[in-house]
């Protein structure tokens, strides 16, 4: 089943704005199985679907995600203006929880939840794992743990959560003794960073590539050894990848 092998990045940019409740929930309409977001965090520390630390791509405001409590930013559209205009102006800011409600609704369904680094920042390391993981624990068993941070994933992996992915700042990281140690279940990478030649299949985790939206791109991927592949376009691949040879 192809659906097993593609993440749907952001939910599904390719139609609707990234990180919102109606993307990841259009994400599950077109079958996806796996959803990634990202996380932030706002000024009375709840953690919120937002890639950027400041608002103006997204929400078409001058703004942080971390000046603003979790009310205010409920208040706030997050409909990408410059690439999707106004269709989308109703769409707001969606806090964690709310994908946890979704999550219950769809037990087949498995999220990547990545701790952005300046999001960290704001709270530290260890209450953004106790804040995060407390709102998951409904659904914590459809849930990973993946961040660029390797102090975070490590933090995580002392408290014994069960599913983590890392997140490779460069190919060479891959080798790093600490994920050795670690051995986390998946290891995600821009498909920018992995040099010609390289493949993909001497990784003992789960291998997740990104961002890839063309399908004969993604076979290229999966012959280089990549386990999965991370797209904004979740529908159109799993469309146009269903009935080809993997």
């Amino acid at each position: 089943m192809i659906a097993k092998r593609l993440v749907a990045h952001r939910g599904y940019p390719r139609h609707y704005p990234e990180n919102t409740l109606l993307g990841m929930s259009k994400a599950i309409e077109a079958r996806a199985k796996f959803i990634e977001t990202d996380i932030l965090f706002s000024a009375d520390q709840q953690p919120v679907l937002y890639h950027d630390t400041l608002m103006t791509r997204i929400s078409g405001v001058e703004n942080a995600i971390h000046l603003l409590t979790l009310d205010e930013l409920r208040q706030n559209p997050a409909h990408e203006p410059e690439r999707l205009g106004q269709a989308f102006v109703g769409e707001h800011i969606t806090p964690l929880s709310a994908l946890v409600g979704l999550l219950s609704e769809h037990p087949n369904v498995t999220a990547f939840i990545e701790l952005k680094r300046t999001g960290l920042e704001t709270v530290g390391i260890k209450n953004a794992y106790r804040i995060v993981t407390e709102i998951l624990d409904p659904v914590i068993g459809q849930c990973v743990l993946i961040s660029f941070s390797d102090e975070f994933i490590q933090y995580a992996h002392e408290q014994q959560f069960s599913r983590l992915g890392v997140v490779l700042k460069d190919w060479q990281d891959r080798q790093g003794p600490w994920i050795t140690d670690i051995q986390p279940e998946f290891i995600f990478c821009d498909t920018d960073k992995v040099p010609e030649g390289a493949t993909l299949d001497e990784l003992q985790s789960t291998v997740v590539v990104y961002e890839v939206e063309d399908p004969d791109q993604a076979i290229d991927w999966f012959n280089r050894g990549a386990d999965m592949v991370e797209t904004f376009d979740i529908g159109s691949m799993i469309t146009n990848l269903a009935h080809r040879a993997l």
